[in-house]
């Protein structure tokens, strides 16, 4: 049967390979018009062209480099409109950290409007724009008034077209689709992780490591989602993804320190609280100078970089050192090199986009970040997940040898050995408590029953009289225990013990009677007890003499019962239960 499985499994192999070569050798043969086309026509690349008002060709790309510019001071760049434009047809431009205003033949066609807050950046931040061209201005001349806050900021306008405003959108998510994947990926998951780390860690103590790369995995994924622009054209408020972005930055560092020194340590303790405090610390100088306007939180981009930077750097240094130091041990564990792999990638992707960022290279900020954090989450979320499943295997193992040594084996409430632990615990805090008592249980006729019908029998009495004792004591918060072979104890501490005694002693009563009255029954339940009470008058100094009393007084209450009870002999014979009749 498993032969003819493998071989079904290669067929479907097969079969997976040939439909994937034929669509793709359909997809590479013939293009349609597709809807875009269809329904939007062709776009006109606008984006050379610009020029100031002497002449001077300006680089869109770099408009805070634009020679003869101040920061915080407007300049205009001008260009022709085609003569041939459909009707609809709109300029279509992404702006960044620009103020900007568009004129149409000395007109103003389009101002946008600039929302205010204490928590917005001085920047506009990143905005797509479609300005609609009347059909009458073909051949007239645009003017675009720029003003740029930052000259160490990169501002620009780029996906410059003259068409469709519907073409341009689906131009911009076609370019941004598989970014856009990958974060909505990281960012699921990132939640996913942190999910799932909440019950491993309720059932048993784990050290966060999920929860700790679900956070960072989270954190950079909001960033670059950010930076792929695209929520910009479902929520209006540019200015607020700015901060979104900035701010997302800031929390990158400390989850991402916290995991790997869960996951391996650092053999320097010191890097954990230096990167940690350090990331803390920027985080709250960078908003405490945005919030008194003396420099926002976009404008200190290179505080968080630096911090980011240092981070990468130890990171990358950390990682290869250990893998080095442990190359011999762990050179076939698939996990150490998996981990060693995803953390180059994400400290070598941070280090390149950051130079990027400063060199004015392109308009995707995240490009290299994404690459890096998808190999990295791919890397360690592999090896955090068995080493999780390999946690959570022992876990059970060892919550099963617990209750071994905990829990009595045939009635499965506690042994004397957990009656004993809780015996010493109550030693310690019986002078915080109002009163602790213990109600001694001894089961009668066990050994008669023993003798005359055998073990199984036996058995099946005490685990009766276990659920009896445990169900009428639970209900009035007792902790009950087997401490030897027909002897029960139960716990009680707290307030209003006596009559928290009486009650649990009168359901207890009424159910061995209930359980008597039934006809037929295998054997009779007799179950003596007795009931002592620690307090400060006592003069008891220790919980072992509360025990002894209620001992004591368990087998007055035992003797009573065998002086007014019919004998075990008698009662058997008389229920026709004798030894041979079980028999």
């Amino acid at each position: 049967m498993k032969n003819w499985k493998k071989k079904f499994e290669l067929i479907y192999l097969c079969m997976v390979l040939f439909t994937a070569g034929m669509i793709i050798w359909a997809a590479c043969e013939y293009k349609g018009i597709g809807m875009k086309g269809e329904f939007f026509g062709k776009e006109t690349v606008f984006a050379s062209g610009w020029h100031t008002a002497h002449g001077q060709e300006v680089d869109l790309n770099k408009l805070n480099q634009t020679e003869g510019t101040r920061e915080g001071e407007p300049f205009s760049v001008y260009h022709t409109i085609p003569k041939e434009i459909q009707e609809g047809d709109a300029l279509c431009f992404r702006s960044k950290n620009i103020f900007y205003q568009v004129y149409m033949d000395g007109v103003l066609q389009y101002d946008p409007y600039v929302p205010e807050h204490p928590a917005y950046t001085n920047s506009y931040g990143t905005d797509w724009n479609f300005i609609r061209i009347p059909s009458a201005l073909a051949g007239r001349e645009v003017e675009v008034r720029v003003t740029y806050v930052d000259a160490d900021s990169r501002a620009c306008m780029d996906h410059i077209y003259i068409g469709q405003p519907g073409g341009a959108i689906l131009n911009v998510f076609g370019d941004k689709l598989v970014a856009l994947i990958t974060c909505i990926l990281l960012l699921f998951v990132g939640i996913l992780l942190i999910i799932v780390d909440i019950p491993v860690n309720i059932s048993f103590q784990k050290n966060h490591e999920l929860r700790y790369l679900g956070l960072f995995a989270a954190s950079i994924a909001i960033w670059c989602l950010s930076e792929t622009n695209l929520v910009q054209f479902i929520w209006g408020d540019n200015r607020l993804m700015q901060v979104v972005s900035c701010s997302s930055l800031m929390l990158i560092p400390i989850p991402i320190i916290l995991y790997l020194d869960s996951t391996f340590g650092f053999q320097r303790k010191i890097v954990v609280p230096l990167i940690c405090g350090l990331s803390a610390t920027q985080f709250t100088v960078c908003w405490g100078m945005h919030l008194l306007g003396i420099r926002d939180i976009h404008e200190s981009l290179s505080l968080t970089h630096a911090v980011l930077g240092i981070t990468a750097a130890i990171l990358l240094y950390t990682i290869l050192r250990n893998y080095i130091r442990t190359y011999k041990k762990y050179r076939h564990n698939i996990y150490h090199i998996l981990r060693t792999i995803g953390l180059s990638a994400i400290s070598i992707a941070t280090a390149l986009d950051i130079i990027r960022y400063y060199r004015g290279n392109g308009t995707d900020s995240a490009m290299f970040v994404r690459i890096g954090i998808l190999l990295f989450i791919l890397c360690f979320g592999s090896s955090s997940l068995e080493r999780t499943i390999h946690a959570v295997r022992l876990g059970v193992q060892s919550e099963f040898v617990a209750q071994l040594a905990y829990r009595d084996g045939l009635t499965q409430i506690g042994n004397r050995t957990s009656f004993e632990e809780h015996l010493a615990d109550l030693d310690k805090e019986k002078e915080n408590m109002d009163s602790v008592a213990i109600v001694m249980f001894d089961v009668n006729d066990l050994k008669y029953v023993n003798d005359h019908m055998g073990h199984q029998f036996g058995d099946e009495m005490l685990v009766e009289s276990a659920r009896l004792i445990q169900e009428a004591f639970e209900a009035v918060g007792g902790d009950c225990f087997r401490i030897g072979g027909d002897e029960f104890a139960v716990l009680l501490s707290g307030d209003d013990l006596q009559k928290r005694y009486e009650d649990g002693i009168r359901h207890f009563t009424d159910a061995v009677s209930q359980y008597n009255a039934v006809p037929k029954q295998p054997f009779r339940i007799s179950i003596a007890h007795g009931y002592a009470v620690y307090c400060q008058e006592t003069g008891d100094t220790r919980m072992k003499d509360i025990y002894q009393r209620a001992d004591v007084e368990m087998y007055h209450n035992k003797k009573e019962i065998k002086e007014n009870q019919v004998s075990p002999e008698e009662y058997y014979r008389t229920q026709g239960r004798s030894a041979k009749s079980e028999v």
